[in-house]
């Protein structure tokens, strides 16, 4: 477990950890993704916490997200942007890979931002109490939202690319990963939280449907993306 966290520290975070650990246990430490979710997830609701101490809600509400900018290094809405731009680009599939790959944002890339943070901004007022919890769980349920995208994953690129150092992952791994998210929604918000949850996962099943039908299998942009779509998913079922 320590070596899992360790390395989706060192993965997923701005944070440095100056210990080598074998990229073997991106794949072996998918049970622990979700807790690693969690515990980034608790930084950044516990300076929301302190924050909503001086500061009006809504603006303590920003701040979290800017504070997960600086933890993340906004990792996956990198991830976000380029699949806008791949995979809405009406182009075929090696070149929608190509679009991918380029470091440029376009327009799609661009609109998909925008209407992320339009949504989870705006949404601050109608979301259920306690907020430093629900911003633990965005970060949670995103890790999560992950770990389904992995069931059974073809990577769609030939070689290369961080999305493949996920393949061949246990489906019990994946299921074990879903057992963390479901408890803390349960016990944080009630029905309301598994209804959240039932949300996220059949906009994963979806979202799979949709890429695979794009370009035959995940890249690492596609994984990434899905960790914001499991956000919006879940502020959208809270509410």
């Amino acid at each position: 477990m320590i070596s899992a966290l360790i390395i989706y520290t060192q993965f997923f975070s701005r944070l440095v950890i100056n210990k080598s650990v074998d990229l073997e246990h991106l794949r072996k430490g998918v049970p622990y993704l979700s807790l690693f979710g969690l515990l980034l997830g608790c930084l950044t609701g516990g300076a929301y916490a302190l924050l909503v101490l001086v500061l009006p809600g809504p603006i303590a509400w920003v701040l979290s997200f800017v504070i997960d900018v600086l933890l993340t290094g906004g990792f996956h809405l990198d991830g976000l942007a380029d699949m806008a731009d791949g995979l809405f680009s009406s182009r075929h599939k090696e070149r929608m890979l190509e679009i991918m790959k380029d470091s440029r944002i376009g327009s799609n890339g661009v609109l998909a931002l925008l209407l992320y943070y339009a949504l989870m901004l705006m949404s601050y007022s109608y979301l259920p109490e306690p907020k430093w919890l629900l911003i633990a769980c965005l970060s949670m349920i995103g890790k999560a939202g992950l770990a389904l995208q992995l069931y059974q994953m073809t990577y769609a690129r030939s070689s290369g690319g961080s999305g493949q150092f996920f393949a061949g992952t246990r489906t019990r791994d994946i299921a074990l990963a879903q057992v963390l998210p479901i408890l803390v929604l349960y016990l944080g918000f009630g029905p309301k939280g598994l209804l959240a949850y039932l949300l996220v996962l059949v906009g994963a099943i979806f979202y799979r449907w949709f890429v695979y039908r794009k370009i035959d299998g995940h890249t690492g942009d596609t994984l990434g993306a899905f960790v914001e779509i499991a956000h919006m998913l879940l502020v959208i079922g809270l509410m």
